[in-house]
């Protein structure tokens, strides 16, 4: 083999292995990034929405206007601050700020802000003065690399309580850069060293060192396209025992911290949504979705009501009463369709939602409760008797949504008295 040859060999080479650690690293970069922008908006929603949980904007706002500091706010401050120093390496600041059209002023701040505390607009503040104060968007700003994400909290009468502000510390992928730019560094040393051991080596054998040099390849695009399609455990070859396996260990961390947070998140918001002894939504949930049930184009609401409970309490105790309260749940629960939701508003009320029904739909759930009625819950050996009430109101095409909740309401409690009369129930 002439000398040119051999240079034209090792020079092919050099070209393949340089081409492939630049890719390599400019598709591991954008790998980084990527995660890094993925983990920064992941953690700052979970802040965010740990925050709403643990907010009330309702006590928020009046706490904000008569500037008392009770127990409750102490212990929501407490909640913010030990939720942001468990992860003090990712979020700066934790806070809630009400703004005027003069300045802004802190809620809760775990950046040692008191109560009522001033805080200036800024150039970037100022140009969006009237949407925080409007207070109906969520909006994003990214200064110096840092993510910062305002967040509207509203009452239950929908006012602006002020908003939730999450600030993120240094972005993500800044502190895996150095590891990312050493190892690649490694990379390009092996590279050149495997080059002149290849170029040496040809000058004895051909055969060999062509062998090689497939093997090689084979190796390293085999592992480049075992990445593609794959799940984290080829992704991320943690068995490795050098900087990429540690890399990978950190990155694959990172994905099951994600995925983590995020079952954590669905619990909480469920607990959050849910009524504990019945599992059915609660009254928080039934005010959230009102506005989606004004928009059905038919809709029924069946409104019940567990009589004689307070007495059923104060005879046999609140366990009975327990008992008689799952009991109505789960009667009520056989009615419930895939476009049905059922909300426990109240100690002895329950109100179901059938969107989107038929007359038929709701003629054999009524004859079914009708059939039924009276529908005892409580035990046999119990004195006292506990029945379920139901009323119900139906609307198709344009319709009052408050007034089909009136209608229902009222239909029930014509059923109450039948039902006290019928059963001899005392007046209370």
């Amino acid at each position: 083999m002439s000398k040119s040859i051999r240079k034209r060999i090792g020079l092919t080479i050099s070209c393949v292995l340089a081409l492939f650690v630049i890719i390599s690293f400019i598709v591991s970069f954008i790998c980084v990034l990527s995660v890094g922008s993925e983990y920064q908006q992941s953690i700052a929603d979970s802040a965010l929405d740990f925050s709403e949980l643990t907010i009330n904007a309702d006590t928020a706002k009046e706490v904000f206007a008569t500037r008392n500091i009770n127990d409750e706010f102490v212990s929501v401050n407490n909640k913010l601050y030990t939720y942001q120093n468990r992860s003090k390496n990712v979020i700066e600041r934790i806070s809630v700020v009400v703004f005027s059209n003069s300045a802004g002023s802190y809620i809760y701040d775990t950046g040692g802000q008191t109560l009522g505390s001033r805080v200036d607009y800024d150039n970037y503040t100022e140009s969006i003065k009237a949407e925080l104060i409007n207070g109906r968007n969520e909006i994003q700003r990214i200064e110096s690399k840092q993510l910062t994400i305002y967040r509207p909290i509203r009452t239950v009468d929908d006012r602006l309580a002020g908003h939730i502000i999450v600030k993120l510390n240094q972005p993500f992928e800044y502190r895996f850069l150095p590891v990312l730019i050493a190892v690649f560094a490694g990379l390009v040393l092996l590279s050149v060293i495997i080059v002149f051991i290849i170029v040496i080596y040809l000058n004895k054998k051909i055969f060999r060192p062509i062998k090689q040099i497939t093997d090689s390849t084979v190796y390293l695009s085999g592992d480049d396209s075992a990445s593609e399609g794959k799940d984290t455990s080829v992704i991320f070859d943690t068995d490795r025992s050098d900087e990429i396996g540690q890399l990978s260990k950190a990155l694959q961390k990172i994905l099951f911290d994600m995925n983590s947070g995020a079952e954590h998140l669905s619990q909480a918001l469920y607990d959050a949504n849910h009524d504990g002894m019945t599992q059915m939504l609660n009254k928080r949930c039934y005010h959230s979705m009102i506005e989606k049930f004004t928009k059905s184009e038919s809709i029924c609401i069946i409104y019940f009501d567990v009589n004689n409970l307070k007495l059923m309490n104060d005879t046999h105790g609140h366990e009975s009463g327990d008992y008689v309260i799952k009991r109505a749940a789960d009667y009520i629960r056989e009615f419930i369709d895939k476009n049905d939701y059922c909300f426990r508003t109240g100690g002895d009320e329950f109100v179901l939602i059938m969107l989107d029904c038929s007359f038929r739909d709701i003629d054999h759930i009524v004859t079914h409760l009708d059939r039924d009625c009276p529908y005892l819950l409580n035990r046999e050996s119990d004195t006292v008797k506990c029945a379920l009430s139901y009323g119900f109101a139906y609307a198709k095409g344009e319709y009052v949504y408050d007034d089909l909740v009136a209608e229902a309401e009222a239909n029930m409690y014509e059923k109450k008295t039948e039902l006290k009369k019928q059963l001899n129930m005392p007046d209370r």
